[in-house]
């Protein structure tokens, strides 16, 4: 997996160096934790803003499906029960033409996530190399690894993971993250 990922790990590297390198040219410490971490943060924040779009037709798409609700259990109703082939394709017509009215498409809800996973895989297995101190395929080389790995944020290091913590400091940074990021999600999903 990670050799298909190659582009997008060399391009999520080369917006982590550079965000890093920002934050450094401002006055941050190049191997602080807040560093690497406001880092990710940007990079997280550049994908969400690129995917606005995507997230817009899909909000439109969800309406669209949610007032075409009622028509559709109506042709529901019409062809329950038939199951010869004239009757599928008629159903199937009506319902694309239902789609195509109100411009809705049931698969466009995983766009979203469709344009994001490949990009977060790819920031997952960079911080994946990098929390071992390994170099990457682009601009994070392994001077930059070793000073990510050796990094904490109140202090926690950066290289360690819930399940592998040696300090309490770890898991409960983990466990805030979590909340915080259910509660993000959540109140995203509200709006």
């Amino acid at each position: 997996m990670p050799d298909i990922l190659w582009p997008i790990k060399w391009l999520v590297e080369l917006v982590l160096v550079a965000f890093h390198n920002l934050f450094t040219f401002l006055g941050l410490e190049s191997g602080d934790g807040l560093t690497w971490v406001l880092a990710i943060v940007g990079l997280v924040l550049l994908v969400r803003t690129a995917l606005i779009p995507l997230f817009v037709r899909q909000i439109k798409s969800q309406r669209g499906m949610v007032l075409l609700q009622p028509e559709l259990q109506k042709l529901q109703k019409k062809y329950k029960g038939k199951t010869d082939q004239e009757s599928r394709k008629a159903f199937a017509e009506e319902q694309m033409a239902l789609y195509k009215k109100t411009g809705s498409n049931p698969l466009s809800s995983c766009l979203p996530l469709l344009a994001q996973m490949p990009i977060f895989m790819g920031l997952f297995f960079v911080l994946n190399e990098a929390q071992h101190g390994k170099a990457g395929v682009g601009l994070l080389t392994l001077d930059l690894s070793k000073e990510f790995a050796s990094a904490s944020f109140f202090g926690a290091p950066l290289s360690e993971t819930f399940l592998t913590a040696s300090s309490i400091e770890v898991q409960i940074l983990a466990a805030t993250m979590v909340v915080l990021m259910t509660a993000s999600q959540f109140i995203t999903q509200r709006q």
